[in-house]
């Protein structure tokens, strides 16, 4: 009798301790789900899938065995380039995943021939692949004068997607507080094969000019390549909504109001 009322509590406490290590192995997984959502809400949970409207290609001017120009301090363009351009993509990606982005480069490496018009080609070629909408190359500027300063854009004459968001950009760019718009340049004048050669809206955007030695300092500071980024990024947004989704543009500018 005594052996049964024995093997009886044994039973019990084994019970008990298997429940209680459940509940606190439960507990625990809880904890750690949360504490995940928590720090990256992104991350806990699966990115829902969503319809592509449209494909921006974003080429990061040089790079590999071209350094592009060579700045007031020494810095390379072909490094500031990839900065803002993967800057610029991130930005477009997180405020509007419906517009794909894909680049002809994310790192120094270079998949083209070390020869400049088989390099020009193969930007083009990769967009096309691609299927890209719209083209959109980043360039720093350079000048024998160290004095001169400030953006500007190289667009075909009829193309009217790119120049609108060139407009656009100003705007963001001018409330962002960071100047100037020197102009938008034609490559019927200015010739430019990543632009001429593009069949689909194209641009190429020169953030600044590296030959002086204080906007070549400035746009290697994380903050002011984000100031840029958000600008071209926001500006690409609307005009592709606008471009691609005309109805639902025109609801988002009614809840503006």
């Amino acid at each position: 009798m005594q052996t049964k009322k024995k093997k009886r509590r044994l039973k019990r406490k084994v019970k008990i301790f298997l429940g209680g290590f459940a509940c606190l192995a439960i507990v625990l997984c809880m904890v750690l789900f949360i504490s995940r959502f928590l720090k990256d809400p992104e991350e806990a949970l699966p990115a829902p899938e969503v319809e592509t409207i449209a494909t921006l290609c974003i080429d990061p001017g040089h790079g590999g065995y071209d350094s592009g120009t060579i700045g007031a301090d020494g810095a390379m363009e072909k490094d500031i380039n990839l900065e803002i351009a993967l800057q610029i993509g991130k930005q477009i990606t997180k405020k509007e995943p419906r517009i794909k982005v894909v680049y002809t480069r994310t790192s120094d490496e270079v998949t083209w021939p070390e020869e400049e018009v088989k390099d020009l080609e193969a930007r083009v070629k990769f967009a096309e692949e691609q299927n890209a909408d719209y083209y959109l190359s980043v360039h720093m500027n350079s000048n024998n004068s160290p004095s001169v300063y400030g953006y500007e854009f190289y667009i075909k004459e009829n193309d009217s997607f790119s120049r609108a968001v060139t407009r656009k950009i100003v705007k963001n760019l001018d409330e962002a507080e960071w100047h100037y718009h020197r102009g938008t340049m034609n490559v019927e004048e200015y010739p430019l094969y990543v632009v001429t050669e593009s069949k689909i809206p194209a641009m190429l955007f020169e953030a600044g000019f590296m030959s002086n030695y204080s906007e070549c300092t400035e746009l290697q500071q994380t903050k002011n390549q984000k100031i840029i980024a958000k600008g071209v990024a926001q500006a690409y947004i609307d005009q592709i909504l606008k471009d691609k989704l005309p109805d639902e543009d025109k609801e988002t500018k009614k809840e503006e109001e």
